[in-house]
């Protein structure tokens, strides 16, 4: 569940923007979300079924494969394409030409993994796919900063996130509607990829950046731009963020094997299953993020950002102890609650532990990395846990990295 980071105003940002503007540039950004999120889900899902027919011998160390290598794909993508577009010079602006870019490539990976019946042309299609899906983000992410001014950060950054809510949920259905057919779903994404892309550079703003100084030092000052960020609140959230989205992921991410493969379903039931745990996931997801939000700011961000993933350890205890369906919708219950409430808040606690504001943008693309990552390395990780210790072994997993990601956040001070 891919999302985007609001980030803190830089020195290069507007002073304040227009309302047309702030409109539009929401609906870009809205889009843009919610389109990448949709793909980003349906992929997964539908790769998950057809492994079963590229790979019939071993689905499961094929998937995990292929997401091993999506997931260093991903934070190459997310960290090269974030300072490569800082320093892009364009009669159409620095974010443009790779979200055009990005489109293209994200559409021609989609459809190497849809037709593609070898292995290798898959594993080749995916890793397009996810460097064009992380290079968007890193782009889209960065426009704010460009154009937003500080009074309208919540908007903004709340439209984001329900595109990347909304998106998942329209993913998951869309996965199912397909799961005994994953072949012809997968046709069908590299066309919303595309369009996604089509609306982000239609709608977002087109300013040349040609007039634009460039990064003194060459080489050297660019390679100075990868400089990790110094202070300890930064990495702790980092830490706590990763481990949150890994402990939710593990599970959300490999659900069809855990349908399939430990609940013991077909195809068709797999499916439908999965569609009322999305349905359960969604409604919890987007009711705790309207709520969290307006009591975060009275009580504070980390009563919030200890419990998400508590609960998400919690949702992971049925799972251990019964191979029941209503266990796995057991899990998606908590998790989904889990998941708006930490989406609601986490963003404005990053913001809060930035160690420098004038790099925000750089340092946010890391904090980015830390909830792109666990989206490709969680189904590569419960895919080893289950082959030592089956099924059982990869929920275990879930419930000690939720209470890890909590015990990162208590170590975080100053901030509320």
């Amino acid at each position: 569940m891919t999302e985007a980071v609001p980030v803190a105003p830089t020195a290069s940002a507007p002073a304040a923007t227009s309302t047309k503007k702030n409109v539009i540039v929401g609906a870009g950004l809205f889009i843009g979300a919610f389109g990448l999120s949709l793909a980003n889900h349906g992929v997964s899902t539908l790769l998950q079924a057809a492994s079963k027919s590229i790979a019939p011998d071993d689905p499961i160390g094929f998937y995990a494969t292929l997401t091993t290598f999506g997931a260093v794909a991903s934070v190459l993508a997310i960290v090269f394409a974030g300072a490569l577009s800082d320093r892009t010079r364009s009669r159409f602006g620095r974010r443009i030409p790779w979200l055009a870019g990005s489109g293209l490539l994200g559409a021609t990976g989609l459809a190497l993994a849809g037709f593609g019946s070898a292995g290798f042309v898959v594993v080749i299609g995916y890793i397009a796919f996810m460097m064009a899906l992380n290079a968007s983000i890193a782009a889209s992410t960065a426009v704010v900063p460009d154009v937003v001014d500080a009074r309208r950060l919540g908007l903004i950054s709340s439209l984001m996130g329900a595109g990347n809510l909304i998106g998942g949920v329209i993913g998951g259905f869309f996965a199912a509607g397909y799961i005994t057919r994953p072949q012809t779903g997968l046709s069908v994404l590299p066309a919303v990829f595309l369009l996604t892309a089509l609306v982000m550079v239609v709608l977002l703003p087109r300013v040349s950046s040609l007039g634009q100084a460039r990064t003194p030092g060459g080489i050297r000052g660019f390679l100075r731009s990868f400089e990790l960020p110094k202070g300890g609140q930064f990495w702790w959230v980092f830490t706590g963020r990763f481990l949150f989205a890994l402990a939710l992921f593990m599970t959300v991410m490999y659900a069809f094997f855990v349908a399939t493969g430990y609940l013991g379903l077909g195809t068709q039931k797999a499916g439908d299953l999965l569609a009322v745990c999305t349905l359960v996931m969604s409604v919890g997801s987007v009711a705790a993020a309207l709520l969290t939000g307006p009591i975060s700011d009275r009580i504070g961000r980390k009563p919030f950002v200890i419990g998400a993933p508590i609960l998400i350890a919690a949702g992971a205890v049925p799972l251990i102890l019964t191979a029941q369906p209503w266990a796995l919708i057991a899990f998606y219950g908590p998790g989904g609650i889990a998941f708006g409430a930490y989406l609601a808040v986490d963003a404005a606690l990053m913001v809060d532990v930035l160690p420098d504001r004038s790099r925000a943008a750089q340092d946010l693309a890391i904090l980015q990395a830390a909830n792109s990552l666990p989206l490709v390395v969680a189904p590569s990780i419960a895919g080893v846990l289950t082959r030592i210790g089956g099924f059982e072994a990869s929920f275990v997993g879930t419930v000690v990295a939720g209470l890890a990601a909590a015990l990162c956040i208590l170590r975080v001070k100053g901030i509320r």
